[in-house]
């Protein structure tokens, strides 16, 4: 379930970001709200906040120069299939601006800190 709603949002951040939305709005779970930290400590998103009834998580993306920060998004583990590996085998991803998201035993973080910190895990997409 929770990666279903995983994926989910970050189609829809693809799909709005590609479609020039300045904001954007997704069921709020706690898997979701970790993303949106990640993406915005990467800058992929300005910041996100939560309704005040706790349901929705309402994004603000990041644009430069009329371009999307978030234009690629692939889906490594899916519902079906799991994608795990070792902090030594982590992927690099397209381009050096590309953004992996793993989800580790210390919670959700980029490739980058997986690999400083020596941590392995489960590799949820990638962010171009």
């Amino acid at each position: 379930m929770i990666q279903s709603l995983a994926c989910d949002f970050l189609i829809r951040l693809k799909n709005s970001s590609l479609a020039g939305n300045k904001t954007m709005t997704a069921p709020n779970s706690q898997f979701c709200k970790n993303i949106a930290e990640v993406l915005k400590k990467n800058k992929y998103i300005e910041d996100y906040s939560i309704s005040e009834d706790s349901r929705e998580l309402t994004l603000k993306l990041h644009y430069d120069n009329d371009i999307p920060a978030v234009s690629i998004v692939k889906l490594f583990s899916k519902p079906g299939r799991r994608w795990y590996e070792k902090s030594s085998s982590l992927p690099w991803g397209q381009s050096k601006e590309s953004l992996i998201i793993i989800s580790t035993s210390s919670g959700l973080m980029s490739q980058r800190e997986a690999k400083k910190k020596g941590i392995g895990g489960e590799i949820i997409a990638e962010i171009c």
